[in-house]
């Protein structure tokens, strides 16, 4: 029982920190013109995991004997862990104070974010490399999930 609550807890996560990264992502581009072309991938393949972590979500509310078969997925070495890992660290390369910042629609603080978006844009060379590794492995681990998905669907 303490495992399932271990999976359950690791795909909620997962689910959450990728809404938060999209959210990130989603600031970047809309108040920098200038953005880099990561962003935007980071943006795309971290809003494919979410779709998919959803899904997993989803069959595990409704489908049991599916869900039993996919667990095998959430070992210490496995997929769901290893991505859970990859996203939470790909989140400590966005400044924590911008997400306060995401919720803020008042327009007099609009040139502000702005200037500090910039700010953080010209920082980003310098987590580029860290970013695409991660990149890199969280599409390898959602790449895994869903083959197992189309497998055991077929």
């Amino acid at each position: 029982m303490a495992e399932a609550i271990g999976v359950v807890s690791s795909v909620i996560s997962i689910i959450q920190i990728a809404d938060r990264i999209i959210g990130l992502c989603k600031f970047y581009i809309e108040a920098a013109s200038n953005t880099p072309s990561e962003l935007r991938t980071m943006f795309i393949e971290v809003s494919t995991l979410k779709t998919i972590f959803e899904n997993l979500e989803f069959l595990r509310k409704t489908d049991e004997e599916t869900w039993t078969r996919l667990k095998k997925l959430s070992k210490d070495d496995g997929p769901i862990q290893g991505c859970l890992k990859s996203v939470k660290e790909l989140e400590t390369l966005f400044p924590s104070d911008s997400v306060p910042i995401l919720s803020d629609n008042s327009s007099g603080r609009s040139k502000r974010r702005k200037v500090k978006a910039a700010f953080d844009i010209l920082a980003w060379p310098l987590k580029a490399s860290h970013a695409r590794r991660l990149l890199d492995q969280i599409i390898q681990y959602k790449t895994s999930i869903t083959f197992a998905l189309t497998t055991e669907i077929t």
